[in-house]
């Protein structure tokens, strides 16, 4: 079986190029959430695919609906690795004003840590790459050796996914940060 993973294409929001506040970051996450996406920059190459396992968040299914696949499943466990503005009980983070890229790294590290102002906790996180995986193989269709197929998710949830199906004997281009709309394709070693 070949795995094509990809991240959903780029999303149509302007960046914010201000200093925020944790709330404001928290609102500005939110529009980035229902945020439509933009249409490809480059040719969609012709690839056919047995499955496309998507992410059931809309700018997931948008970019899915540029492939071609025999069977689309739309599901909760691709989901992107939810961020918030970090909260700690002695120190009140919400009222820094701070750019947005210093949020999302402070959300991440904080989430790496397990630290409870993140919705979703690691291991959680990494059940839901394993569960995906493990789904992979019981298909039939997907798991034979002529399968391919492609998953549509999320950044964060990619590079937790990238590491699971090393794992599992799976290889691919190193990923180092995954960009809106490129495939990293994997094949069992």
């Amino acid at each position: 079986m070949k795995l094509g993973l990809i991240r959903h294409f780029k999303v149509d929001l302007k960046p914010q190029r201000t200093w925020l506040t944790g709330e404001q970051f928290n609102q500005w996450v939110q529009e980035y959430e229902l945020a439509p996406i933009q249409a490809p920059e480059h040719e969609i190459g012709g690839q056919r695919w047995t499955l496309c396992l998507c992410s059931d968040q809309e700018r997931a299914v948008h970019t899915a609906s540029y492939f071609e696949a025999r069977k689309f499943v739309y599901t909760e466990l691709l989901r992107e690795i939810s961020v918030t503005a970090p909260r700690l009980k002695t120190i009140r983070l919400s009222g820094l004003r701070l750019p947005v890229n210093l949020w999302l790294v402070l959300g991440r590290l904080f989430w790496s840590v397990g630290h409870s102002s993140q919705a979703e906790s690691k291991a959680a996180v990494l059940r839901r790459a394993d569960k995906v995986i493990d789904s992979l193989l019981i298909d039939d269709e997907a798991s034979a050796q002529e399968g391919c197929v492609l998953i549509v998710s999320h950044g964060a949830f990619m590079k937790v996914l990238d590491r699971r199906l090393r794992r599992r004997g799976y290889e691919a281009e190193r990923m180092r940060y995954p960009r809106n709309g490129q495939i990293f394709m994997y094949e069992m070693k």
